[in-house]
């Protein structure tokens, strides 16, 4: 299994995570927006869910191995995070 987890201070992108089920959970602590990004084979970013702005939880469910990361566009309060596979 593998893990990413943290918390957003600033904008930005958290690790990627590869996997074919891939769990997704984030506590808002005020005001922030994060979008959930996929890497297409080229190595750019496509958008999944954007503009989360309260408390989530999804999980991810592909057919094949895929690599998601969490962009954080928008910052005022902090957001943690665990992105991991299952």
């Amino acid at each position: 299994m593998a893990q990413v987890q943290g918390s957003f201070a600033a904008t930005g992108q958290s690790t990627p995570v590869a996997g074919s089920r891939i769990s997704i959970k984030m506590k808002f602590a005020g005001t922030a927006s994060v979008d959930v990004e996929e890497q297409m084979p080229s190595g750019n970013w496509i958008k999944i869910d954007t503009g989360i702005t309260a408390d989530y939880r999804k999980v991810f469910d592909s057919p094949s191995l895929s690599s998601i990361r969490l962009n954080c566009t928008a910052f005022t309060n902090a957001v943690e995070y665990v992105v991991e596979t299952n």
